[in-house]
């Protein structure tokens, strides 16, 4: 008999199996083997930003759960981990651990310092995700600053410029002014702020007053023009007329155009260069010229009159009082000198929508800056078909990208004035005749660093290095090119390599970011090889605070998986996150916890009260599959018990292929508790036994069915809780890991000419004899002289199991119950108890 523990403790367990995991190479990716037969996963790679936090548990684990499945089913899997270790939370992190300034030193010695700060961090991942069993092969990591990866990325620039989808020009940008970068579309988040409309007055070159509303009255320097809605009577007289500006005095255009809403404010709208992007899209339609008073620092600066200023003295005056002052103070500054010259007409306070950087939360300015671009509004009709081609998991998730991309009204600005990252592979000549014309890499010299490197054929004074760096998007955007080793056809590091792993079968990833990563590594794909770069995605919802609120560092909510780890071990949170629907946010929740504990728990107890048969069954059936060993299945309810769990393994596989790991779990947890541990142990119970060896074709019957039974629970199981069903496995099955490829229960097995209903018959009449005795007070083990049973028939077999587990004497079939009194049983099935008079209450 095997020899068990009183009690499991994951402590003692959970390391073993990782490092035996590790060590036997269950988890690596055998590169021998056809693509039909390989299942790819392109991982999300976490930011690099020193916050390790219970949601990178909640979700890599929901992949994890279909790998293990994946693998078990047969499949050799490409799971690699990588980590984007460039960008701004990176370098964010590197300031604050290393209490430098990226922008007080060289580039290239802030750059040593992120590579040195990111390679401790990458420690902490590696050690957190090996802890809660990711089954990934480490041996195909990949880091999105690597050499291998810059070089790719640079791959994928070059190839966008060959295709010509990629342009370099000034526009007007969103400039985020914390972070001195310019900001893609999706880098942007709206928030609600407290604001004031202010009525300032101007006037006609004809004398006349008129009044414009703005909330941006620090920008009245930079006024190119003020705009009226053509039909609104009140000002279609003023069209074609000048009006000039207050304290500045500089003479500009009143027009006209539709895009003014005549309701908001006094209908008079005055056009900066630039408020917002209503005043991009009017400097552009009407040409209008360009005034820029603000720098990339945020503050103001730059203020200049030309001949429309009929008081240059005056104006500058004034300019100079808000000259170097923040966007913030000059506003207010600016209210003060329009209310002490008496032109503040009126303030009115009011709630604004602002556009603010998604990282630094920063109010964002406009900025005419050279930026790289990638065209994406000329590929929006393309992109959402490429997302009628995906398979969703939920499908609910892909109105979500739908609509993001129907709002797609910007290129794609991937360019970042900041340090650590991929650095364009670009110089711009200095030569005579040639100046400023852009010279880019030979394939063959990538990776580049500019600020390094040479282009051929010219020297250090002949050229000026591309100072920006790619958006972490840009890289990021390519995560599944970084593990297959390729781009496109002329821009491959391995072509064999790509062929067998692009496009991946699974993207696994947040909903917060389908705006960002989904939608990035769609069109990148789409502009290289004109395919999606997977077959799949799932969507995983948010990790929320145990009130349902997002956890935040400001909240102080966020819960460190380290000290959960301690405290319920790896299997435990794994069963946590299981409990989430694909796409649903989910709360942190220790009652699920305890839940998960108490599986794990019953887990151990249930196996070990079934391991004290196994000693006594043949090992030549042992070695059988169930299906050979069908004749040896004697008993109604041990063929009843296998069928339905033939139904189980079918079910959570189809699950499985669903994406639907969390339906999976909760069915084979329902069949565990409730007809397993509740039912069929209970009713099996003496007859497994035999202790007088009155039934041995009876008793092997049930020691068969809860041997092969138990092996298939634990397997259907061990995606979700891999270290228990692990230690329960070697135990009792085999020294061989659970976990391996082929692993996966196959259970189709049937019996001819049996009648289930009997056996849901004898359920629901050992259902209302537990009531019964709990209404009464009474143990289950409280004899009973007989029970009537009306509206059903059982088999003898059955009836020997039922008299077992309810101790009756005997089993009454009646057409009508002698009484009814107790009321147990439903409109089809009924029964009455007898107890005998030792077992009355």
């Amino acid at each position: 008999m095997t020899d068990f523990p009183k009690k499991y403790k994951f402590n003692d367990h959970e390391k073993k199996w990782q490092a035996f995991w590790q060590e036997q190479g269950i988890y690596l990716w055998d590169k021998s083997e056809a693509r039909d037969n390989t299942f790819v996963v392109d991982t999300p790679p976490p930011t690099v930003s020193g916050q390790l936090h219970i949601g990178h548990v909640y979700s890599y684990t929901h992949t994890d759960f279909i790998v293990r499945y994946k693998r078990m089913k047969g499949l050799n899997i490409f799971y690699p981990m990588g980590f984007d270790d460039n960008g701004l939370p990176t370098e964010r992190l590197v300031e604050k651990k290393k209490k430098v300034k990226a922008s007080q030193m060289k580039r290239e010695e802030f750059v040593a310092i992120c590579e040195d700060v990111v390679e401790s961090e990458e420690e902490k991942f590696r050690d957190l995700f090996n802890s809660i069993a990711l089954s990934v092969d480490w041996n195909i990591e990949f880091r999105t600053i690597s050499k291998t990866s810059c070089k790719i990325s640079q791959m994928s620039f070059l190839d966008l410029m060959n295709k010509e989808e990629i342009y370099r020009d000034s526009q007007p940008m969103l400039w985020d002014p914390v972070d001195q970068t310019a900001l893609a579309q999706a880098d942007i988040e709206d928030q609600e702020k407290t604001t004031f409309m202010n009525d300032i007055q101007f006037t006609t070159e004809d004398g006349d007053k008129i009044t414009i509303a703005t909330t941006r009255p620090e920008l009245l320097a930079a006024c190119v023009s003020v705009f009226f809605h053509p039909d609104d009577a009140r000002y279609n007289k003023l069209a074609g007329k000048m009006a000039i500006s207050p304290l500045f005095g500089v003479r500009v255009p009143l027009l006209a155009d539709d895009m003014v809403d005549p309701e908001k404010g006094t209908g008079l709208v005055m056009c900066c260069t630039f408020g917002d992007q209503t005043d991009i899209l009017w400097w552009r339609k009407h040409k209008l010229p360009t005034k820029i008073i603000f720098t990339k620092w945020g503050t103001i600066d730059g203020i200049t009159f030309d001949d429309t200023c009929i008081n240059k003295q005056q104006a500058e005056k004034f300019g100079a009082e808000i000259t170097g002052l923040k966007i913030k103070a000059a506003r207010e500054k600016m209210i003060d000198i329009l209310k002490a010259e008496g032109l503040l007409l009126a303030q009115t306070e009011r709630t604004q929508t602002v556009k603010c950087a998604e990282r630094s939360g920063a109010p964002l300015e406009i900025l005419t800056t050279p930026q790289w671009f990638i065209k994406s509004v000329a590929h929006k009709e393309a992109l959402a078909k490429r997302s009628d081609e995906l398979n969703w998991y939920p499908q609910s998730m892909k109105v979500k990208l739908d609509k993001w991309i129907e709002g797609v009204a910007l290129d794609w600005c991937i360019s970042r004035q900041r340090y650590f990252g991929v650095p364009f592979p670009v110089w711009y000549s200095k030569r005579p005749g040639e100046e400023g014309k852009p010279i880019f890499a030979k394939l063959e010299q990538l990776p580049i660093d500019p600020a390094l490197d040479l282009p051929e054929g010219y020297l250090r004074d002949e050229v000026e290095a591309d100072k920006d760096v790619m958006d972490t998007w840009s890289t990021s955007s390519v995560s599944p090119q970084l593990s297959s080793h390729g781009i496109a056809d002329g821009f491959m590091v391995d072509q064999k390599r790509h062929e067998n792993l692009f496009p991946a079968d699974l993207r696994p990833q947040a909903h917060e970011i389908l705006r960002t990563w989904g939608y990035y590594t769609m069109l990148k794909s789409h502009l290289h090889e004109g395919t999606l770069p997977w077959k799949n995605i799932m969507i995983s919802g948010w990790c929320l605070a145990e009130d349902k609120s997002k956890m935040s560092k400001s909240k102080g909510n966020i819960i460190a998986p380290e000290t959960l780890l301690e405290q319920h071990g790896s299997d435990v949170i794994r069963y946590w996150a299981a409990s989430s629907r694909l796409g649903a946010d989910t709360a942190y929740s220790e009652d699920v916890m305890k839940n998960g504990k108490r599986l794990v728990n019953k887990l151990w107890n249930a196996a070990k009260f079934v391991s004290q048969h196994f000693d006594k069954i043949p090992d030549s059936d042992k070695n059988l599959e169930l299906g050979a060993l069908k004749g040896k299945i004697s008993c109604d309810f041990d063929k009843y018990f296998l069928l339905k769990l033939s139904e189980l393994v079918q079910e959570a596989s189809a699950d499985f292929e669903n994406y639907e790991y969390a339906l999976a779990m909760a069915k084979t947890e329902q069949f565990f508790w409730s007809l397993f541990c509740d039912n069929y142990l209970e009713i099996t119970k003496s007859r497994a036994y035999d202790e007088e060896s009155e039934n041995p074709e009876g008793a092997l019957s049930a020691r068969l069915a809860l041997y092969h039974g138990l092996k298939v629970l634990l397997k259907l199981f061990a995606p979700f809780v891999p270290h228990i069903t692990e230690e329960l496995h070697q135990l009792l099955y085999s020294k061989e890991s659970i976990h391996t490829r082929h692993s996966w229960p196959k259970l189709d097995i049937n019996f001819d000419e049996f009648a289930p209903h009997e056996s849901e018959s004898l359920i629901e009449v050992l259902d209302l004899v537990r009531k019964i005795k709990a209404k009464d007070n009474l143990s289950i083990k409280a004899p009973i002289e007989y029970i009537e049973i009306e509206g059903a028939k059982l088999s003898d077999e059955l009836v020997s199991d039922l008299k077992n587990v309810t101790s009756s004497a005997k089993i009454k079939f009646v057409d009508r119950l002698s009484s009814n009194a107790q009321e147990l049983g439903s409109d089809k099935l009924k029964i009455n108890v007898k107890y005998d008079e030792s077992g009355a209450a």
